[in-house]
């Protein structure tokens, strides 16, 4: 059962850091070629389009993740111990729950609150392109602790 909550976590974590790169690479850089009116309406159906599918690969992260701790057993209760947590493995994997929430926390803000706003507002706009990015960045950090998770720690 490892094998198939491991192959669901790095699909889904594929899918959502493909999807950010694709957007701020890609789609972000074409939009700049095309009229203001018609780039808002292009990036707002991107957008939403994109964002309720990245909420299911948040959802699945979350829970594969979890259950990836559970088969490997390594029980929720060791992340607040503080012998687990001077260990390598304990102290990236409290790294990477770290960043997980705070990657959650500012996508919340950036899908719910910044880009709504942003439609209206070109202040918005610059905030959540800026937060945009900086989701990525983290997320790119959860990747790379994830690979030091799988070599033990760092």
């Amino acid at each position: 059962m490892l094998k198939i909550t491991l192959f669901l976590h790095l699909l889904a974590a594929l899918f959502w850091i493909g999807g950010m790169l694709f957007l701020v690479l890609i789609i972000g850089p074409f939009l700049m070629t095309i009229e203001p009116r018609e780039r808002s309406r292009v990036y707002q159906f991107v957008g939403q389009k994109y964002r309720r599918l990245a909420w299911i690969a948040i959802i699945t992260l979350l829970v594969t993740g979890t259950l990836n701790l559970y088969y490997l057993g390594i029980p929720l209760s060791s992340i607040g111990n503080s012998t687990f947590l001077s260990a390598p493995y304990g102290r990236t994997l409290l790294i990477k729950l770290i960043l997980v929430a705070i990657i959650i926390i500012s996508s919340l803000i950036h899908d719910f609150y910044l880009g709504p706003k942003a439609r209206s507002d070109r202040r918005y706009s610059y905030f959540a392109r800026t937060l945009g990015r900086g989701n990525l960045f983290i997320a790119i950090l959860i990747a790379l602790f994830a690979v030091f998770l799988r070599l033990g720690g760092i």
